[in-house]
């Protein structure tokens, strides 16, 4: 039996903005952008205060990208079991205790546990949060309103760089304020969070799926996720996303890393200027916003396709200096966007599960890509070492991967919208 579409609700009820909600559920992604910026920074910053070493940089800085990798496999399945709301609340209080560590203990092993159970909460929170959004949206602004999430990864990133011009010579203080910034957001956001209801879809669906009356229970099995159809969409979009992330994630981790090791600048010397970056990424996401729901995705993904890995390469080309450093993160932040991972793979893991395995599949898709990002992050130290080109040109190649494999899905038709065909499978209400 078929369930008309004056049945199954997919906003939330009237007295509830959706682009409030999607503030609020964007809050995991400020906490995410927040803690992979503050990382790079901090960390620097740890290692004249506590002495860390190479091997203990690539550790810490890996530690986070692990707990993002685990929390989404985790929490996106938990989130498609006992609903969005409960989900969220728990992971939004377990980044605000994580945040704790860094901030009172200098202690290497306390601060590595910390920022593990802080990558815990927000790869937890984000599959949950995502699918939140994506639920209260309409096909005509669901684009919009995901990509509006990479605004809050941004706002994120930005405000800690913002605060690292001013405190990044203050040592352990300078540490405390960055992470303090998580810290306090978490709990902000743990209060809004209060106020948001549960989605109705998914609420609609898990009651059909309770009572046999649709097709529901046949697709929200773990074991659907690795059977036709949606096998195809989750082995394009991890791929994908791995490759990509790789090259946004551990360039961003580590260009603090490669300006002051290799290119002999102070943390202000680089924090400063690249701070002056960020309005490139919101001109970008206003960009995407705005064409994301229209035919000109495709033509925007491959124009930025090509300027993506490319930019990668600039300081290959032309030598590491301050000056190439900040063009290639500018570069690969604008062009990015489309083609870069985070905006146009929230789009598509939303649009390619159904509800009952929407969290659960960004869940697995995120939990790969950030795995294959911490691999490389823990790796990155090293080949930094030894030699700087071969870790930009090795990031330029994970790019162009990623590009070629979601061009090719794409084409492919493996990449599918499944509110569109939920949609198109319901008789007209009469």
């Amino acid at each position: 039996m078929t369930v008309s579409a004056s049945s199954r609700p997919r906003r939330a009820p009237r007295t509830q903005n959706p682009w409030l909600i999607a503030v609020i559920a964007g809050l995991a992604s400020f906490v995410d952008g927040a803690a992979l910026s503050a990382n790079g920074w901090a960390l620097v910053i740890l290692q004249d205060t506590i002495g860390l070493s190479a091997a203990q940089f690539g550790v810490l800085t890996a530690s986070v990208t692990v707990g993002l990798a685990i929390g989404a496999l985790v929490g996106g399945r938990l989130g498609d079991l006992y609903g969005r709301r409960r989900i969220f609340l728990i992971t939004m209080a377990l980044i605000v205790i994580a945040s704790l560590a860094p901030i009172l203990s200098e202690n290497f092993w306390i601060i590595l546990a910390g920022l593990f159970l802080l990558g815990l909460g927000a790869g937890a929170d984000l599959p949950v949060s995502l699918a939140t959004v994506a639920e209260v949206a309409t096909d005509k602004n669901r684009g919009a309103m995901l990509g509006f999430s990479h605004v809050m990864w941004i706002l994120g990133s930005m405000i800690v760089a913002l605060t690292t011009v001013i405190v990044g010579g203050w040592g352990q203080l300078g540490v405390q304020i960055l992470y303090g910034i998580i810290f306090l957001v978490g709990l902000i956001g743990l209060l809004l969070r209060l106020t948001v209801p549960e989605s109705t879809l998914w609420l609609e669906q898990k009651a059909e799926a309770a009572r046999g009356t649709s097709t529901a229970p046949t697709r929200m099995h773990l074991a659907q996720l690795f059977r036709a159809p949606l096998v195809g969409p989750l082995l394009v979009l991890t791929l994908f996303y791995g490759f990509v992330s790789i090259t946004g994630n551990v360039l961003s981790n580590y260009l603090a890393y490669v300006g002051t090791n290799v290119a002999g600048l102070t943390v202000a010397e680089i924090s400063g200027p690249a701070v002056f970056l960020f309005p490139i990424g919101f001109i970008g996401l206003a960009v995407f916003m705005r064409l994301v729901d229209t035919r000109w995705r495709m033509p925007a993904y491959a124009v930025s396709g090509v300027l993506f890995p490319l930019a990668v390469l600039l300081p290959v080309f032309f030598g590491i200096s301050l000056t190439t450093l900040l063009i290639t993160f500018g570069v690969v932040t604008a062009a990015g966007i489309f083609s870069g991972g985070e905006p146009i793979a929230r789009v598509w893991t939303n649009e390619s599960f159904p509800t009952l395995l929407r969290s659960t599949g960004q869940g697995v898709v995120f939990t790969v890509g950030r795995l294959m990002v911490a691999v490389a992050a823990a790796l990155a130290p090293m080949v930094i070492d030894r030699s700087p080109d071969l870790f930009f040109i090795g990031l330029a190649a994970a790019a162009a991967a990623g590009v070629l494999i979601g061009w090719w899905g794409h084409r492919r038709g493996l990449i599918v919208n499944e509110f569109t065909r939920a949609e198109d499978q319901e008789p007209a209400h009469v």
